[in-house]
């Protein structure tokens, strides 16, 4: 063949670049975080056909290993109702839980950032997404959500739980009474049944109007298998 088209990383970087720019646009005081919020909890996980994105060239289905949090939607973005917004020291926060030291920290930052103030757990980032990679019987991630949409508004938690473990919410419902508020939730993780590799799942906090989706991804220790047996 004379030329051949081949999708991937490279041509999906300027589109999203392209879709920060105008989210920027439209809202300038929303921080980079705030941002890719927007852009992953808006995402779908199914094609131009509506259907779910299988993975090339096998055609399995694919999951959240290959897709990330889905296709982007340019029109959904501008209005994702909430986000998950973090600020430079809790990355650098995250950067020191798993194992940075000052001089590697450095590097990053390009200041005198230490660790004083680093996270116990790197899963404690208020990132848009969970992953739990060495679940042993039950664990819990909190997160934060700032209302972006309507000023009064009740968000319903949905989960879809991966398989061989339960997962709750609590609170299950968000309620909100102004616009730039700030709830705090915590998701659990206990094992159910044996299961192998991760698995996958998802959040979603919908009000009618906006879903603002996650991913959730799990894996199950050996350990964990054992204690429900």
């Amino acid at each position: 063949m004379k030329f051949n088209v081949i999708s991937g990383t490279s041509m999906a970087c300027p589109h999203v670049s392209g879709i920060a720019a105008l989210v920027k646009a439209v809202h300038p005081s929303w921080s980079p975080s705030a941002i890719k919020s927007a852009i992953m909890t808006t995402a779908t996980i199914l094609d131009k056909q509506h259907k779910p994105i299988r993975e090339d060239p096998d055609g399995r289905r694919a999951n959240a290993f290959d897709y990330g949090s889905g296709f982007v939607n340019p029109t959904r973005v501008l209005h994702p109702g909430l986000v998950y917004d973090s600020q430079p020291e809790d990355y650098i926060d995250f950067l020191c839980s798993i194992g940075y030291d000052k001089r590697s920290l450095h590097h990053v930052t390009g200041d005198n950032s230490t660790c004083d103030g680093a996270f116990k757990k790197p899963f404690d980032l208020n990132y848009p997404s969970i992953a739990v990679p060495n679940l042993e019987d039950n664990f819990s991630v909190t997160r934060v959500v700032t209302n972006v949409g309507e000023a009064r508004s009740i968000y319903k938690s949905v989960v879809v739980s991966p398989a061989g473990v339960n997962v709750t919410v609590v609170p299950d419902r968000l309620i909100f009474r102004r616009i730039g508020q700030r709830i705090k939730f915590t998701v659990n993780f206990k094992v159910a049944s044996p299961s192998k590799g991760y698995t996958f799942g998802f959040l979603s906090w919908k009000n009618g109007r906006s879903q603002v989706t996650s991913p959730i991804v799990v894996r199950v220790s050996s350990a964990g298998v054992g204690l429900v047996r």
